[in-house]
């Protein structure tokens, strides 16, 4: 007798203390019928849309609150460090899923929170898909470490990874069965670090359609840079200041988008560029998806970045983007089509590329939104089952 077969037979579970990418994947892969469980360190009425899951949403918050209760409200000096705040929420969401765990195809778990869920995941049968927004964390460490020299800082001081990780990362991958690359970036990474290519899966990001959208009508006549992201070293903020200085237009301006950190205030107060440049902070979804609709150019220099959310945020609401070739979402990029591609810490090719959109503008089309990555995984998870 033949049995009828269909990947969206297949449930597959995801695991974070932090909404990050995987929620809105989840989202969609709900939709989608393949959703089996999602393991939530936020409470649900932190997630957006949580009622779309909510048969499927497993919630374990408390100490996720009582962290950024303690980061939001406790003086510096009578809280523990920040490091060591999160270490605590993430292993105990970890022991958490492990002991929560039910039955599905693949667990999807973010490294540095799924060491007990994969172990848990390895006996009940259950395929261990690690999923990384970034490359390893070593090679974190080796290529920001030249920057903060440049800058007199020192990297332990900011270093989100010690040895303790490190130990734990490993055995987080010796316990993955797959892993899932948000980008070829962070493929070629892992691939470097040994993974056999062969069980590295690539899915990109999308983009909420709902927020980030063309609005027509809302272009500005000025030539509006536009930089979403926090403000650090990591994300090429001297290459973009530098750039502007190069390119010498006092009639562009350059909008900041994000959480300035002390580490690139110094770039800042050295920059003595004719574009005027505005910091802008912080700013909601919705804020943001204006900055993009009347924005003229997004600019993500990175030196280090697995994927940039922005990008596809961005090109949704049909601006284009440049990017450097370490930037993940390069992945999305036609160069002078949609945007366009420079080498990592190079200035001058970034001012050359700002100059070519000023001279000609355009607004870029294209479907950047969540479809495409949740129907790319049920795919490749449905293919390795055969």
């Amino acid at each position: 007798m033949w049995v009828l077969w269909s990947p969206y037979f297949l449930k597959l579970s995801f695991a974070a203390t932090n909404p990050c990418h995987l929620y809105p994947l989840a989202l969609e892969i709900g939709r989608l019928g393949a959703l089996g469980e999602y393991y939530s360190g936020y409470p649900a009425w932190k997630l957006p849309h949580s009622g779309d899951v909510r048969s499927h949403l497993q919630t374990h918050s408390l100490r996720t609150l009582v962290v950024y209760g303690l980061l939001k409200y406790a003086p510096e000096g009578f809280r523990p460090a920040s490091r060591s705040l999160f270490v605590w929420q993430d292993r105990g969401f970890d022991r958490w899923v492990g002991q929560s765990l039910k039955p599905c195809d693949d667990l999807h778990g973010i490294p540095g929170q799924c060491l007990h869920a994969f172990r848990a995941a390895r006996a009940a049968g259950i395929r261990t898909v690690l999923n990384h927004a970034t490359g390893p964390a070593r090679e974190w460490v080796r290529i920001m470490a030249p920057e903060y020299d440049r800058a007199g800082l020192r990297l332990a001081d900011v270093c989100p990874y010690d040895e303790t990780y490190f130990e734990r990362e490993d055995e987080e991958y010796a316990l993955a069965d797959l892993h899932c690359a948000a980008s070829t970036v962070v493929r070629d990474q892992l691939a470097a670090q040994g993974v056999p290519e062969s069980r590295i899966w690539v899915v990109p990001y999308g983009a909420d359609r709902g927020i980030f959208r063309p609005a027509p009508g809302r272009e500005v006549s000025e030539f509006r840079i536009v930089f979403a992201g926090q403000l650090t070293m990591r994300k090429g903020i001297k290459t973009v200041l530098d750039a502007l200085q190069i390119a010498d237009h006092p009639e562009w301006e350059a909008h900041f988008h994000g959480t300035q950190l002390p580490e690139s205030a110094g770039d800042f107060r050295a920059y003595i560029g004719a574009t005027p440049v505005r910091l802008h902070g912080a700013v909601s979804q919705a804020a943001l998806a204006t900055a993009f609709q009347e924005g003229s150019v997004l600019v993500l220099p990175s030196l280090e970045e697995g994927f940039g959310l922005v990008v596809p945020q961005a090109l949704s609401c049909g601006m284009p983007v440049i990017v450097s070739d370490r930037t993940g979402a390069k992945d999305l990029i036609r160069h002078r089509e949609n945007g366009s591609m420079v080498p990592v810490g190079d200035p001058a090719a970034l001012g050359a590329e700002l100059q070519w959109w000023s001279e000609n503008r355009r607004r870029v089309e294209g479907s950047f939104d969540w479809t495409g990555p949740a129907r790319t995984l049920i795919a490749l998870s449905a293919r390795a089952q055969r």
